[in-house]
């Protein structure tokens, strides 16, 4: 007969890591259990538990069934023929499922800890009468030793163990009322409850073994773990600055065991036949434990060298008897007093585990807590000590809206003022959202689009989509209806959501029959055709009550399921649609959020939303990273772009991201005030010296980024010459580099700013450089590929071809020399990136835009769009500045001043305001013609050249 095993707790963390090593035994088929309404609901929990292992999901296919089950009711709340099926089935049980709350009520515990181990084993007794069951593998707890002082041995514990009271009194289990008096006790009603289900599985009859971790931290290899409790509690208040004083001696020995170790010694000595009747320490030996010093003082060297943070010593005070004391009479919380309550046991240890039952099957233990350290360290920090969860980004943002430890605040800044949005409104707005997009029939995997401005409303709207299983379809507010009709038919969208007056004024133009909503302010007008934002979150409430329903439970998705689509700008033709899954939406920004330096990431995070929320950086990344740091928000979102400057000094961010073109209108700003101006013209001396510092804070100030601890750049090329400039002001502009197709590739980051490149790879992200200079992306941001079915996306044997050009520099970081399709081949055969030399031109005082023409041409021309009161000799000083700086063939030897009549509905300007070069070539080709033939033409304002000498 096959091999069957039966999984309690199969979506949780050791359940997990005890499934990745079942599958690596031949013969055995594993059985899921899973606390679920149905096998799909069971499936859907269970692939985002597993989502970080493929071959977990791989193993979905053919070696896992799902088991939907609660051992907290008879016969795990299955029918009854469907009960009986599965006890004539399993040969294995191995049960994982606890409740490991230390200290809730011990009736309440006891329901899935001591009655859920009941009604499992009566399943292995009814499959033991089938004549099938082999054994049933309990996973306990080392600490059901409790208060028992010295060796504690592998066999059962005296049957007088129980919880001392305050009062002194034992507790009495209510099946065992002759139970005496404890007189060694127990730390916690979890320690009790476990220790009663180790006596109910001993006196089942069925064959059994039973296996006692220590403190179970992550995986030795990687760090992974799921739950930041026990031991991360204390490395997180030290890392943070907030535990000085240690209250225990500094030679405790603190029992930590890799979840790696644990779940090898679960899996195959469930098999093992010496196994059967005996219990097994799954700790590390005493003399493999380092003391709490040790332990201490590695985490200070670790800080030092990868978070750049000096920690102090600690102080070690033996207290923890105390604060046992006291503790309890305080209220349950996250405080630092009940944190080391929640320690206490684990710092006042006074005996050590016996292994010799794991030794005689396992052999010696061989890991070594000074290797595999520096993984949980570095895997904690990188999420900053959020338990790790199934949410998805939508269910994340809803779940921190819900939570007080973190708080979160809204402000709309509009032409009206800046209002404030309280989060719990956030969040009843975004549960009407949803249940009214529910009433209108949306379901997963209906697309729904929406365009409109930046607001608390947008939000609300993504978070409602992606919670009802929908998939956004964010649009560029800018977009010509034209553009907007083509993309709501390609994309086949359902609903239309508006949140723009300029386009509610155009809608004629889009001629769909499709229905529409508006998510304008109240006091922008809106057709009566047209449903209101009012309107829509009155459709959400509860038809029975009348009120607003605050219910919702889990996305009808898991993290394979498309998320969004993300059209690219259509620089070189028709936009695509770009797809993300939930699984790229929870890394990327999980990812984000890992990026600033671990002191700024620990304190208030504020955050401004500008730029369009559909481009992939702010809509994908800005949007949702936020939620996954472990600080309090302060998130406010700008209705109008153009009014950045005045809203800066209102956010006062503390992480920036925009486009190259504002930091250039923000040093010319500098250099046209009169102490910019004066510190620009000094030369460099000890007078300069002094300024700086007064300039730096004056500069930063006055533009609301005081407060910053990373600038950061990126969508476009940057002139390295204005980074430098910064730099020498001692302000720091760190670049970024992505695409559609993978939003966030790599980052200079802040320490290791490598002006000239675009910053090292994101964790868990590789680059390569193909034969002829395209970079080659890998990653989990990459796309999976383009809505549209008939576009092959860029990829070669799974690496994304971005189409830009560029080598590594031997630190690792990425240098982009050009764009393939962009570049420009002269007609002596040389090729020139054109973008590089656009963007330091753009420095040009009164340009708007500028466009660089060569192909097939002896040597370059500039075509520039001006503004009224523009300067051409003060144009023209530029040009002969940045031409010293270039090649011969990359000069530009001639250029027009033109009218800035460039434009997005002209066509001319995608939506996000880059040029679309064919088509300008198109219409310009007479000015460009006049240029090289050197004559003039009526377009042209001012033209010039560089005297040959």
């Amino acid at each position: 007969m096959p091999t069957r095993v039966l999984l309690s707790g199969a979506n949780g963390f050791l359940g997990t890591q005890i499934a990745r090593q079942l599958i690596n035994l031949p013969g055995i088929e594993i059985l899921a259990m899973v606390r679920s309404k149905n096998r799909e609901h069971g499936l859907t929990r269970l692939k985002r538990a597993w989502s970080d292992w493929d071959e977990l999901l791989d193993a979905l296919k053919d070696r896992v069934t799902v088991i939907p089950g609660d051992v907290t009711r008879e016969d795990l709340g299955m029918v009854r023929q469907d009960y009986q099926d599965l006890a004539s089935s399993i040969t294995h049980i191995i049960h994982t499922v606890a409740d490991l709350r230390l200290h809730a009520p011990l009736e309440e515990l006891r329901l899935t800890n001591v009655d859920g181990t009941r009604h499992l084993l009566k399943l292995a007794d009814l499959a033991r009468e089938n004549g099938i069951f082999r054994r049933f593998s309990h996973v306990s707890t080392a600490y059901v030793a409790g208060k028992r002082e010295g060796l504690i041995v592998e066999d059962p514990y005296p049957e007088n163990i129980s919880k001392e009271h305050p009062n002194g009194k034992g507790s009495h289990h209510e099946n065992n009322p002759e139970k005496p008096p404890a007189n060694d006790g127990f730390f916690s009603n979890y320690e009790e409850s476990k220790y009663e289900a180790e006596r109910v599985v001993r006196e089942s009859g069925v064959p059994y073994s039973i296996f006692r971790p220590g403190m179970v931290v992550g995986d030795s290899k990687t760090g992974e773990i799921k739950t930041f409790n026990t031991v991360y509690a204390l490395f997180k208040l030290y890392l943070k600055g907030k535990l000085r004083f240690i209250p225990t001696n500094s030679s405790l020995t603190l029992n930590m065991v890799p979840v790696d170790y644990v779940a090898h010694a679960i899996s195959n000595l469930s098999f093992n036949q010496e196994a059967e009747g005996r219990t097994f320490h799954l700790t590390a030996p005493p003399e493999s434990l380092p003391s709490i010093k040790e332990l201490l003082n590695q985490v200070r060297v670790w800080a030092r060298e990868k978070l750049d943070v000096k920690l102090p010593q600690p102080v070690f005070i033996p207290a923890a008897p105390l604060i046992q004391r006291i503790a309890p009479s305080s209220s349950p919380g996250s405080g630092v007093l009940n944190i080391l309550f929640t320690l206490a046991p684990y710092l006042d240890e006074k005996h050590t585990f016996s292994r010799e039952n794991t030794e005689n099957l396992l052999g010696p233990f061989k890991l070594k807590w000074e290797e595999y350290l520096p993984h949980l360290l570095e895997y904690a920090a990188y999420h900053g000590f959020f338990h790790r969860s199934e949410r998805t980004v939508h269910e994340q943002v809803l779940y921190r809206l819900g939570g007080r430890s973190y708080p979160v605040k809204y402000y709309d800044i509009t032409v009206e003022g800046i209002q404030e949005k309280p989060a719990l409104q956030v969040r009843e707005d975004i549960i009407s959202a949803y249940h009214s997009l529910k009433e209108s029939g949306v379901g997963p995997g209906d697309r729904v689009a929406l365009v409109g401005l930046n607001s608390t409303r947008y939000l609300t709207l993504d978070v409602a989509i992606g919670l009802a299983g929908a998939v956004s379809v964010p649009l560029y507010y800018t977009s010509p209806p034209i553009e907007i009709k083509n993309i709501l038919k390609a994309s086949e969208a359902k609903l239309l959501f508006i949140g723009t007056p300029h386009l509610m004024k155009r809608l004629s133009e889009l001629d769909l029959d499709l229905e529409i909503i508006s998510f304008c302010r109240e006091s922008q007008p809106i057709p009566g055709s047209i449903m209101s934002w009012s309107q829509f979150l009155e459709k959400g409430k509860d038809r029975e009550t009348g009120e607003k329903s605050t219910v919702f439970s889990q996305s009808p998705v898991d993290f394979d399921d498309l998320a969004t689509i993300r059209y690219t700008s259509g620089t070189t033709g028709t936009p695509k649609g770009v797809t993300f899954n939930q699984g790229h939406m929870r890394w990327m920004a999980e990812a984000m959020a890992s990026l600033p330096p671990w002191e700024d990431r620990n304190r208030e995070v504020r955050y401004l939303s500008f730029l369009p929320m559909n481009h992939v950086v702010e809509g994908i990344l800005g949007t949702y990273s936020p939620y996954y740091a472990p600080a309090p928000l302060k998130i406010y979102f700008l209705e109008d772009f153009n009014q950045l400057a005045s809203a800066l000094p209102l956010a006062k961010p503390t992480i920036f991201f925009s486009v190259p073109r504002f930091y250039e209108k923000l040093w010319s700003q500098l250099k046209e005030s009169f102490l910019g101006n004066h510190y620009a013209h000094l030369k460099p001396g000890i007078l300069k010296k002094i300024l700086k510092p007064l300039v730096h804070r004056v500069f930063l100030s006055k533009a609301g980024l005081d407060r910053c601890s990373q600038l950061i750049v990126g969508s476009a090329t940057s002139s390295q010459h204005l980074i430098q400039d910064y730099h020498e002001l001692g302000v720091e502009i760190h670049n970024a580099y992505g695409l559609t197709e993978a939003p966030l590739v790599t980052l200079n980051r802040r320490g290791a700013n490598r002006i000239g490149t675009v910053g090292e790879p994101l964790p868990q992200t590789h680059l390569r450089i193909a034969g002829d200079g395209e970079v080659m992306v890998k990653g989990p941001q990459v796309t999976p590929g383009y809505f549209e079915s008939d576009i092959t996306p860029p990829k070669k044997e799974g690496w994304l071809l971005t189409g830009d050009t560029g080598f590594v520099t031997p630190e690792g970081s990425l240098v982009i020399t050009g764009r393939k399709k962009e570049l420009i081949i002269n007609s002596y055969g040389k090729s020139i990136d054109p973008l590089r030399i656009e963007a330091l031109l753009r420095d040009a005082p009164g340009t708007n835009e500028v466009m660089l023409v060569g192909e097939g041409k002896p040597y370059l021309i500039g075509l520039f769009w001006v503004e009224e009161e523009h300067h051409p000799h003060d144009i023209e000083e530029t040009i002969h500045r940045v031409n010293q700086d270039l090649s011969r063939p990359e000069q530009v030897k001639r250029w027009a001043l033109l009218p800035n009549d460039l434009s997005i509905d002209g066509g001319e300007l995608t939506a996000n305001m880059k040029l679309k070069r064919e088509i300008i070539t198109q219409r310009y080709q007479d000015v460009i013609d006049s240029l090289y033939q050197k004559t003039s033409h009526p377009l042209i304002l001012h033209q010039g050249q560089v005297e040959e000498g």
